[in-house]
């Protein structure tokens, strides 16, 4: 099976039309946004440009273009539109197997600091991504963030966000 066989026998998760239009709209509701704002605190010329005048003008051209582009998506000619495939199921779980570790490391930091959630982090993206054993696991776990800390709290001075662990430890 070639590679052009195995994308077309993945099961499509949304279209590139539909990314395109709801990216368009986006860009419009942006616009709009900023037409709105600049508007709120002056966007005319009064003996000169008022402090909204430039923003005005640069939101309505961002919600012309994101119009166009939503337009565009419909095209008949728009060949990147259509009914293609923008992503697949089994490549958008790919890309979740990243960001949901990433997103609960990043809430872990503001609970348990920086080094206790790294460790965290690096051991569960290496045992559940990677499939690793523990015993392959565990150097990493632990000598990546200890090595931060020496670098960064002992060497260069810099202090980093720092759990309850720290804390107990006197830092």
């Amino acid at each position: 099976m070639d590679h052009d066989d195995k994308q077309t026998s993945e099961v499509s998760l949304v279209s590139t039309r539909t990314m395109e239009v709801a990216f368009g709209l986006l860009i419009v509701a942006l616009g709009l946004l900023v037409v709105w704002d600049s508007n709120r605190i002056g966007s005319g010329w009064d003996g000169g440009p008022q402090a909204g005048y430039f923003p005005f003008w640069i939101g309505a051209i961002l919600a012309f273009s994101g119009a166009v582009n939503t337009i565009a998506a419909f095209l008949p000619g728009n060949k990147a539109s259509g009914d293609a495939s923008f992503v697949s199921v089994q490549r958008f779980k790919s890309v979740m197997c990243v960001y949901i570790p990433t997103l609960i490391y990043v809430v872990l930091m503001e609970y348990l600091g920086l080094y206790v959630s790294a460790a965290l982090y690096i051991a569960g993206f290496m045992m559940l991504n990677g499939k690793y054993p523990v015993v392959k696991t565990l150097p990493y776990a632990l000598g990546v963030p200890i090595f931060l800390f020496v670098m960064f709290e002992i060497w260069f001075l810099i202090a980093l966000p720092k759990g309850p662990i720290e804390a107990m430890l006197g830092f």
